[in-house]
């Protein structure tokens, strides 16, 4: 009993936050994967990938601030603002690396409200 219990409490959902991307709500469902990226200088960055229907909401989002910064906030806590230079197509954003490699992994796993999805599909 206690390890039904140990395994029930190790495959509860990670509480996924309210991501605010340019002024607009995106739900978890709409997030395919966030993922922490270890970049060279020792820090991590973030990689979200949005669904396609998600993707097209935020190519018109990017696409009217061109030029200007697009805030990223998640449950009101800023998570990044990049200068937005064209159209973001392909659904995808990448924010650069300002985070510790362990808090870069558990602020993607609220974004998305699970752990990434792995590298290869075989995994």
């Amino acid at each position: 009993m206690i390890a039904l219990l140990a395994l029930a409490a190790a495959v509860q959902p990670i509480e996924a936050g309210k991501l605010v991307i340019g002024g607009e709500a995106f739900a978890t469902a709409e997030v395919l994967d966030a993922r922490a990226m270890p970049d060279i200088g020792g820090g991590a960055g973030l990689l979200i990938t949005l669904t396609p229907e998600a993707a097209k909401r935020l190519q018109k989002l990017s696409t009217a601030l061109a030029g200007k910064p697009l805030t990223i906030t998640l449950d009101g806590q800023p998570v990044a603002a990049l200068m937005i230079r064209g159209p973001i197509t392909d659904g995808v954003i990448d924010l650069p690396g300002h985070r510790a490699l362990p808090e870069a992994e558990a602020l993607a796993k609220r974004i998305s409200g699970k752990d990434p999805l792995p590298d290869d599909l075989a995994e």
